[in-house]
């Protein structure tokens, strides 16, 4: 296994933690308690109105049945997004998304392995649909990257960006309930990177930086900015 491999395994161990965390608490707590739902439920409804014995037997058994459809289907789509292979990937697509070279991949993982703790930032992330999934952030002599965020993965190039300016997003996030709909007012506070090629590929001050951290918490905002603020 080369180096960069050597890398991409170890991101994929940290974000397996979190993965075999949320795996446990699908299949031990929310399988079981859909099942016990539905099963005591519909043979409650069956027995309403003087049903006999048997009712509530076959309607305890049809709820059992009907919870254990919900429940793989459940599964089914929640435990293939929980692979950190899945991550890997993601990961390895940012990477290339920089068009690195052979060398530089290999100086980029040596330096992820061997970055201090002290240029590390770990959180966890509150905002709306994040689920409290973990985030990462790690500076390194020539590059900084945050995992965990939207994308999964944003790497930067130091040597790439002229300038780095702070601000500030009013967001509006929607999340539906079975008969409900819930409408969230949030700030997004993020930190542009701006290149030096900026003006030679047409673009001024004023657009949208050519790339971005986002962080719902302006304290972790902060202290990634404090980091930054070691290159310059």
């Amino acid at each position: 296994m080369d180096l960069y491999q050597r890398w991409l395994q170890a991101e994929m161990e940290w974000i397996g933690v979190y993965c075999s965390k949320i795996r446990r608490q699908s299949l031990f707590v929310t399988a079981p308690l859909i099942l016990a739902g539905s099963t005591v439920v519909i043979g409650a409804l069956s027995a309403v109105g003087g049903g006999s014995m048997a009712d509530l037997g076959y309607g305890a058994f049809g709820g059992f049945m009907m919870g254990a459809i919900v429940c793989g289907i459940f599964l089914l789509v929640l435990l293939p997004g929980l692979s950190p292979k899945r991550y890997g990937k993601k990961i390895d697509k940012c990477v290339k998304g920089l068009s690195l070279s052979e060398a530089e991949k290999e100086q980029l993982a040596r330096e992820m392995l061997e970055a201090d703790e002290k240029h590390k930032i770990c959180f966890t992330i509150t905002g709306p649909g994040s689920k409290g999934t973990p985030g990462k952030f790690v500076l390194t002599p020539h590059f900084a990257f945050l995992e965990g965020s939207y994308p999964y993965a944003i790497l930067v190039r130091l040597a790439d960006v002229a300038e780095i300016r702070r601000n500030e997003e009013r967001k509006t996030a929607t999340e539906r309930r079975a008969k409900s709909r819930m409408v969230y007012r949030y700030t997004l506070y993020t930190i542009g990177f701006y290149r030096k090629d900026r003006l030679q590929r047409g673009l001024t001050e004023t657009d949208l930086p050519d790339e971005a951290f986002g962080f719902f918490d302006v304290g972790v905002r902060e202290r990634v900015m404090e980091l930054l603020s070691e290159v310059g």
